[in-house]
This record gives structure tokens, C-alpha cells and sequence, in this order.
């Protein structure tokens, strides 16, 4: 029983540090797009680009090597590019 607390503690030790990477990454990704949408208004350039929404998901499919089915990974890269849009729009007020 020991052992398995042990091997538990340390997997969830990695979880932990991974989920700590993955908030990093979502708010440096955010700080970019902030900076892709000032540069935008600054041209006078629409922020919706269904192309290059078009071209994340697809990036991200190829990007997969799983386990998580590229379906599931969609569905967070969708809840991303929702609440970074949140966050633009938030940014105006």
C-alpha cells in the first residue's frame, strides 16, 4: 500500500506540474493574441479570420499523437479561441 501512495503522490505530483504548464502556455498564447488583435485594429483589419480558424483546428489535429482523440482535442481548442474571444472583447471595456 505504501508503494502505491508513493507512485500515486508522484503521478499526481507530474499532473500538477503539467497543469502549471498548461495555464502558462494559455495565458502567454493569450498575451499573443491580444497583441495580433491591437495590431489588427491598428490597420483596420476585421479580427475574424474564419480561415485561420480554419487552420488552427487543423494544425492542432495534425499536431496530435493521442491518446486523446482528435475530436476531444478540438473541443478544447474550441473553449480556448471562445474564451480568448471573451477576453478581446472583455479588453475594450
Amino acid at each position: 500500500m505504501d508503494d502505491f501512495k508513493k507512485k500515486l503522490s508522484k503521478y499526481r505530483e507530474k499532473i500538477n506540474q503539467i497543469d502549471q504548464k498548461i495555464v502558462e502556455n494559455l495565458n502567454e498564447r493569450a498575451k499573443v493574441v491580444l497583441a495580433v488583435k491591437r495590431l489588427k485594429e491598428k490597420e483596420n483589419v476585421p479580427l475574424y479570420d474564419a480561415r485561420r480558424e480554419e487552420e488552427l483546428i487543423n494544425n492542432i489535429v495534425q499536431y496530435n499523437k493521442g491518446p486523446l482523440y482528435n475530436d476531444n482535442i478540438v473541443q478544447i481548442f474550441e473553449a480556448i479561441l471562445r474564451n480568448v474571444q471573451i477576453l478581446e472583447k472583455d479588453e475594450n471595456l
